[in-house]
């Protein structure tokens, strides 16, 4: 005898343990199902949510992913088999707060388009992406200062001290620098000496890789 096929809300229980908030969306685009951890993370008991559009609980308006509102894309692709890639919200919450959430989603289809559901599953990202933001604005930061401080020390350098940190780069020796320029060794290494003291660095290799690195020759 062939089991019969359970229907979608008979597998809504599975999601009620969750420690991701989840939440099902019908056909009609309307609230069935809100679990525990959805209470907590929004703070709207599942009575407050059950029945009503998913947009009006969580705040069309301050949205952050185009697709949500009348006409929902990701129940236009769920009544299709398909689910959607997950995206960023910043939802309401019952105290008028934000939270940023992150939501995935899990199409359960039925027999009948109608009987589609689609199941939010979400998580608060708030604090992890408040620190992601700072640590790239700290990146950005230091950059910039970088950005300055090496162009700082390329336009310390003199002319000559620019020429010999060229020729540093191609691996010729202090006498042969001294040739090509027709100066003494003695003024080279003077020029090194100055070039190392300028630029911050230890050896005439480091001023190479700086140089290099930071596109001063």
């Amino acid at each position: 005898m062939k089991t019969p096929t359970p229907e979608p809300k008979d597998l809504l229980s599975a999601f009620e343990m969750t420690e991701d908030g989840a939440f099902a969306v019908d056909d009609a685009e309307r609230i069935v199902f809100w679990n525990r951890a959805a209470e907590r993370i929004l703070g709207f008991r599942s009575q407050d949510a059950i029945g009503k559009l998913c947009y009006d609980v969580i705040g069309s308006d301050l949205c952050e992913h185009s697709e949500c509102g009348p006409g929902c894309k990701v129940m236009q692709r769920a009544r299709k088999g398909r689910s959607t890639e997950s995206y960023d919200v910043l939802a309401r919450t019952a105290s008028a707060d934000t939270r940023l959430l992150n939501i995935s989603i899990v199409v359960l289809r039925g027999m009948r388009q109608s009987e589609t559901l689609a199941i939010h599953l979400f998580r608060d990202v708030s604090e992890s992406r408040r620190v992601q933001m700072e640590v790239q604005r700290e990146l950005a930061t230091a950059a910039s200062v970088s950005e300055r401080e090496t162009g700082a020390a390329g336009t310390r350098l003199t002319r000559r001290e620019l020429e010999v940190l060229r020729l540093l780069t191609t691996g010729i020796s202090n006498s042969q620098i001294a040739q090509t320029l027709g100066i003494s060794p003695i003024t080279v290494r003077n020029h090194i000496e100055h070039v190392l003291a300028k630029l911050e660095v230890h050896s005439k290799l480091e001023a190479v890789v700086f140089a290099a690195r930071h596109r001063i020759v």
